[in-house]
């Protein structure tokens, strides 16, 4: 059997992008500032030699607003129990709560990509900080049944989050992640039994751990992304990175399962155009009550906008990271509902990055003739800790 196209060795310790990006100069954007070692700086110059950069543009003329950090109330919003529940919890992390079937059978919820330490980097003093607080601590979470982590790098796999998660929830909670990912939660002491490791389009039906319940069960698949994957200089790539796209299994045919697409880190433009995987999972998976969307690269190189300057979008830059506009092409392609954006602000350098993504999103929106999230066919941005609530639709 050949091997799949996003394997670049037939061991499956080495992924590559199947469809042509643009060359990236030697090293990783994503890894640089994360490693442990400084000697990515002697080749900084040579690396921003390669992306244009130009002085930050003057916002003052906007209307729109930064986000906010709020103080979630997970039990405001308990009457309504036939909607999907997500909370932003800042970055790519989200609390997605589904509809409960029954009335007596407790939520199902599935967390994302979650980072609430102070730096995303190799310790507790190195790495990007945070400009946003996270809204809540893990502890003051709803119980969550399942932890999705869509690729390795810091802003994403945040260890000491899921070493605190498995103190907290134990054996009751099982986490999902891309092929390669599963040894690093091994290393924080969770059970071998509570990981499943995934490939993409590989898909797992679960219940929610000590449920009996056929309304329980999630449909998780592992979807592909435009991306890399490392935690140093020494291993780009040796992680596969992923989306995921979650359904709920129901039992009758009045019961409305809910969908929805987390699309992790990704791209969207390639050297011959658009990645075509955006319309494949929509065709495969969709459509979707709601999708979660990246607008923004990570905080890496959140230094350039300290420095009163700001980076274009490069096609080095946007083959990795999708832009506003970006996220409002994948929005359709993947045929969601409802979307929010992510994926910006919390490691944003300083308040013009943090503002120009939500101008660019709006501005990107209006030329697509879109409205805003609440709006079917909408996507927009909400403040980090802030709950939504979107009824399904059951459509197929």
């Amino acid at each position: 059997m050949p091997r799949p196209a996003h394997h670049a060795d037939d061991s499956a310790t080495l992924f590559q992008n199947p469809w042509q990006t643009p060359e990236e100069p030697a090293g990783d954007l994503n890894t640089r500032s994360s490693s442990s070692s400084t000697n990515w700086l002697w080749g900084l110059p040579a690396l921003l030699g390669n992306i244009p950069i130009e002085w930050a543009k003057d916002l003052a003329g906007h209307n729109q607003s930064l986000i906010n950090v709020v103080k979630p109330d997970f039990d405001a919003s308990d009457t309504s129990k036939d909607a999907v529940k997500a909370t932003w919890l800042g970055h790519a992390s989200f609390l997605v709560e589904f509809p409960v079937q029954e009335d007596s059978e407790p939520p199902i919820r599935v967390l994302f990509d979650p980072i609430f330490s102070e730096r995303a980097g190799p310790s507790a003093w190195t790495g990007i900080r945070r400009r946003l607080p996270a809204p809540c601590s893990i502890p003051e979470l709803p119980e969550f049944n399942f932890v999705l982590i869509s690729h390795n790098h810091y802003d994403h796999l945040d260890l000491p989050s899921i070493q605190e998660i498995f103190r907290i929830r134990g054996t009751d909670v099982v986490f999902l992640v891309p092929l390669g990912v599963k040894s690093y939660i091994l290393a924080c002491g969770i059970p071998t039994d509570q990981v499943h490791e995934l490939d993409w389009w590989d898909e797992i039906s679960l219940p929610a751990i000590g449920s009996s319940s056929p309304e329980l069960i999630l449909n998780f698949v592992c979807v592909p992304a435009q991306h890399t994957s490392g935690r140093s200089v020494m291993d780009k790539c040796t992680t596969l990175w992923c989306g995921w796209a979650v359904k709920q299994l129901t039992t009758t045919a009045t019961q409305l399962g809910a969908r929805i697409y987390h699309a992790g880190d990704t791209g969207y433009m390639g050297t011959n155009g658009a990645c075509p995987a955006f319309g494949e999972i929509g065709e495969r998976c969709g459509p979707f009550d709601l999708a979660m969307l990246p607008i923004w690269r990570g905080g890496t190189l959140s230094f350039v906008s300290q420095l009163g300057l700001r980076l274009t979008h490069h096609p080095l830059l946007s083959a990795m990271h999708a832009s506003p506009a970006d996220a409002v092409a994948i929005h359709r392609a993947v045929r969601a509902r409802h979307s929010l954006g992510m994926h910006f602000a919390t490691f944003a350098g300083t308040d013009v990055e943090a503002l120009e993504p939500i101008i660019e999103l709006m501005q990107a929106r209006e030329v697509a003739g879109l409205r805003d999230w609440m709006e079917i066919g909408g996507i927009g941005v909400v403040d980090v800790g802030r709950t939504v609530e979107i009824r399904p639709s059951g459509d197929e």
